[in-house]
C-alpha cells in the first residue's frame, strides 16, 4: 500500500511539473517563408522574385523572445547584407560565403526590437550597393509573417 501512494505522489508532481511547461508552449508562435530574390530594394511591401532561401521565426509572449533565422542561397558573393523587419528596423547581419550562401541567427527582445502588431516581412539586403529605395541594393523579402 505504501508503495502504490508513493507512485501516486509521484505522479501527481510529475503533473504539475507538466502543466506550467505546457501552458508556456502555447504562447509560443511560428512561421516560415520563402526568401524571395527580388533585385534592387523596393518600396514597402513585396514583389516576386526567385526562391532563394528560408526564414524562420518565432515569437514567444511569456518569455518576451523574438527570434529570425535567415538562410540564403545564390546571394553575391563574401557580401554583407542587413536583415530588416521590413520597413521598421534593422535586427542585424547577414554575412555570404563565396559561394554567395549564408546564415543569421537573431534573437531580439519581443517587446523592444519585434515587429509591430499585423502582418511583417522580413528582408536581407546590402546598404549603399545600390539604387534602391533608401539606397539598400541586392534585396531578398521573406513574409507576410503574422505572429501574436
Amino acid at each position: 500500500m505504501q508503495k502504490k501512494l508513493c507512485l501516486l505522489i509521484g505522479c501527481s508532481g510529475l503533473a504539475l511539473v507538466a502543466v506550467p511547461a505546457l501552458s508556456a508552449a502555447a504562447q509560443d508562435e511560428n512561421g516560415t517563408a520563402s526568401l524571395v530574390h527580388v533585385g534592387l530594394n523596393p518600396a514597402c511591401g513585396t514583389v516576386p522574385g526567385t526562391d532563394s532561401g528560408v526564414v524562420n521565426v518565432h515569437l514567444n509572449a511569456v518569455q518576451d523572445l523574438f527570434k529570425v533565422n535567415v538562410s540564403v542561397h545564390d546571394a553575391l558573393p563574401n557580401t554583407t547584407y542587413v536583415v530588416d523587419i521590413r520597413c521598421q528596423h534593422q535586427i542585424g547581419t547577414l554575412t555570404t560565403n563565396g559561394q554567395g550562401t549564408g546564415t543569421a541567427h537573431v534573437d531580439l527582445t519581443a517587446s523592444t526590437s519585434g515587429p509591430a502588431p499585423g502582418p511583417f516581412y522580413i528582408d536581407i539586403s546590402v546598404l549603399g550597393g545600390g539604387g534602391g529605395v533608401g539606397g539598400y541594393g541586392d534585396t531578398f523579402i521573406a513574409g507576410p509573417f503574422n505572429l501574436g
